[in-house]
């Protein structure tokens, strides 16, 4: 991606990079493993969490979806701590986050999800590639900002209580997952107004 210009990036590492990077990412060859390696392996796993959840599987379905949301810190600490950042991956990380968790709750809500939620959470998302992709399009990539970060969490969070209720039969914990998505929304319209289309 030539000719473009990257917005709003951190290259820094966080706090928390340092810790990912001494647990995790020693096992990961900087030679061979990039950042944008894990952005694909989580766009290509979406579809095999989708399938264990039309299964209703929830006992595999819960911590496969854990472990992939995940590697969304992974690329990230990675591409800080070891100068990667790239455009590619500035604008197809979020858009690997979306893809998992916009499938997810399209899923969840033909059965469990309240669909006034679940509808506001993927419109707010479909906005966000829209716009992002018409940003690419005048050759600018704005990069994630805190409020899309504790978004995509807060959305991770809600969705496996959502999954966790259904594994146990358990009403409150539904009502919990509720709240969290809701508060996710508030999040992602703060992200919107905040920074613009920052996935």
């Amino acid at each position: 991606m030539k000719n473009v210009k990257i917005l709003d990036c951190r290259k820094e590492p966080y706090p928390h990079d340092y810790i990912i990077d001494k647990v995790f990412l020693w096992m990961l060859p900087e030679s061979f493993i990039k950042p944008n390696h894990i952005t694909i392996f989580r766009m290509l796993a979406a579809p095999f969490v989708w399938l264990f959840v039309i299964r209703n599987d929830w006992m595999v379905a819960i911590p496969v979806f854990i472990v992939v949301a995940l590697t969304d810190a992974l690329d990230g600490a990675m591409a800080r701590t070891r100068n990667q950042i790239t455009a590619w991956g500035t604008l197809f990380d979020p858009v690997a986050d979306k893809l998992l968790v916009g499938g997810m709750l399209f899923i969840l809500i033909l059965k469990y999800v309240n669909i006034f939620i679940g509808g506001a959470i993927i419109a707010l998302e479909m906005a966000v590639i829209i716009g992002g992709w018409l940003k690419r399009h005048q050759g600018i990539v704005i990069s994630a900002g805190r409020w899309g970060k504790s978004k995509m969490v807060l959305q991770v969070m809600g969705i496996s209580l959502i999954m966790l209720s259904l594994l146990l039969g358990s009403i409150p914990i539904m009502l919990i997952a509720e709240w969290t998505l809701i508060l996710s929304i508030g999040f992602a319209i703060l992200n919107i107004f905040g920074k613009g289309w920052t996935g």
